[in-house]
């Protein structure tokens, strides 16, 4: 099968689609379009078309998977340098292995489903909090009850906390502890 470049994009964008590649650090364009495979080609990322007819360049499965596995390579941290060094001189079937094509319709967009239900008693019922400054409190979520003496160990070990987040500007320098 070939594509131009404009349905090898197409095609790209539903392989991560399918396959779930997202990057935690949302560095990963997620639609791959025809700039993005161009600039790759560039990088030598992607290979030479393997075919041209007059002015149209014709693209095969082996840079789909040269895609697809940039853009697993990238999910994992690794800049495209050095996706580059890793993926330059792969067999097709190096490439898949890489691409873990396999994983498709495993990994699921979480903010797509509908959440579970489940009966926890809520934060505050389970914690316990203790005040540092206003609009600073910590909470606690403890095996046993806090004493007064527990409480007044963490508001003084909190006061080297609460001088780093007023000079951030993060909480009032008036404190409604004594």
């Amino acid at each position: 099968m070939q594509w131009t470049i404009a349905e090898l994009a197409s095609e790209a964008a539903a392989a991560v689609e399918r396959l779930g590649i997202e990057a935690p650090n949302g560095k990963v364009g997620e639609v791959p379009d025809v700039r993005m495979l161009r600039y790759y080609g560039s990088l030598g990322l992607l290979d030479r078309p393997a075919e041209v007819r007059g002015r149209t360049a014709y693209y095969e499965r082996r840079h789909l998977l040269q895609f697809i596995a940039v853009k697993r390579l990238q999910a994992e941290g690794e800049t495209l340098a050095q996706a580059q060094r890793r993926l330059i001189g792969r067999t097709d079937s190096e490439l898949e292995g890489i691409a873990r094509l396999d994983e498709a319709g495993q990994r699921k967009r979480f903010w797509a489903e509908r959440p579970v239900q489940r009966s926890v008693a809520p934060l505050a019922e389970m914690s316990v909090g203790v005040p540092l400054a206003p609009g600073c409190t910590v909470l606690f979520t403890p095996d046993r009850t806090l004493d007064a003496d527990d409480l007044a160990a963490i508001q003084h070990a909190g006061r080297e906390l609460l001088r780093t987040l007023e000079s951030r500007g993060l909480v009032t320098a008036e404190r409604n502890t004594p």
